[in-house]
């Protein structure tokens, strides 16, 4: 055999491979029904001790309560989006006549039913919450979840559905986790005046930065050269590249009044992503650190302080 046959035999089985194994992480992380489980934040390699064992039951008992209510609550609303994916979501209304509307936005590999405890604080509030189902989630469509770059553009649909419905409405944004960065991602795009504020709990800087901190939690493995070719293969195949899907890039052309949030523990979307996106902001903005809460724990470690924080914040741009 020819020399440059075996280069070429051997240059087809590296990218064959490398295809190979891209495939497989993005079907793992982000293929609806993939691989890739957490409990509310943590994966299967976590350790999770007596005290976060006691936080995640009491995480999960509330989530069911308020799933119900929820449910019981809301009306199913069903959108298409410009390329023709049909998006679920919830719209449960505000006790009296409102024009403020909250759209409220879950986190990885939930759903619009899983926000049941945001949606009930909001109502309280006086809000209509509008709370979808993102890509590839719940009884959305959609062959794989875009980690809030792809939902961003869904974001703008909602907005408009709602403007349809009243328009001078007054929104809120509100995401926790994988919904905050879509929310704080939603920001980097054209929204209209009617979008007042928007609250995030835990969102990551990039999808390239939550991925890496994951590679090298979950598999041990440093970002070179394996994520560039996954996220190579994600730009081809899923629609998007890790890097371009950046909140913090988002947030530097948002004048959008802001409010972070984000425990001090969490070491799943790392802590240290809040001063970086605090920094990114460039419109008005706050911040609310909780001592001691890991990855989606703060409004269950200081549930009082962290919704009078957001009806303080959000009142000051709505009626």
């Amino acid at each position: 055999m020819k020399k440059h046959t075996k280069v070429v035999i051997a240059a087809a089985a590296v990218i064959g491979a490398a295809a190979a194994v891209s495939k497989y992480f993005c079907d793992f992380a982000l293929k609806k029904g993939g691989g890739l489980k957490l409990r509310a934040g943590f994966t299967k390699n976590s350790k999770i001790d007596e005290v976060q064992e006691h936080r995640l039951d009491l995480l999960k008992e509330r989530t069911e309560k308020y799933k119900a209510w929820f449910t019981e609550n809301s009306e199913d609303v069903y959108l298409l989006t410009n390329g023709g994916v049909k998006v679920h979501a919830l719209l449960a209304k505000a006790e009296g006549s409102s024009r403020k509307y909250a759209v409220v936005c879950h986190g990885y590999k939930d759903s619009a039913a899983g926000m049941g405890f945001a949606a009930y604080n909001f109502v309280k509030m006086g809000y209509n919450v509008l709370a979808p189902d993102g890509r590839a989630s719940g009884k959305t469509e959609g062959g794989y979840i875009g980690m809030g770059w792809l939902e961003r553009c869904d974001v703008k649909g909602y907005i408009n559905f709602i403007l349809a419905r009243d328009p001078q409405a007054e929104i809120v944004l509100y995401g926790i986790s994988m919904g905050a960065s879509e929310v704080m991602m939603a920001a980097g795009e054209k929204l209209p005046d009617n979008v007042k504020a928007i609250v995030e709990d835990c969102g990551y800087t990039s999808v390239w930065d939550e991925f890496a901190v994951q590679f090298r939690n979950i598999f041990h493995l440093p970002a070179f050269p394996l994520l560039y070719l996954i996220s190579l293969y994600a730009k081809l195949f899923v629609g998007y590249g890790f890097k371009e899907a950046s909140a913090e890039e988002a947030l530097k052309r948002s004048r959008i009044p802001i409010l972070m949030i984000h425990g001090t523990e969490d070491d799943f979307v790392p802590f240290s992503m809040l001063d970086r996106l605090y920094n990114a902001a460039s419109g008005e903005k706050e911040k609310l650190e909780i001592k001691g809460a890991k990855h989606m724990q703060s409004d269950l470690l200081e549930t009082e302080r962290y919704w009078k924080t957001v009806q303080e914040f959000t009142g000051k741009y709505t009626l």
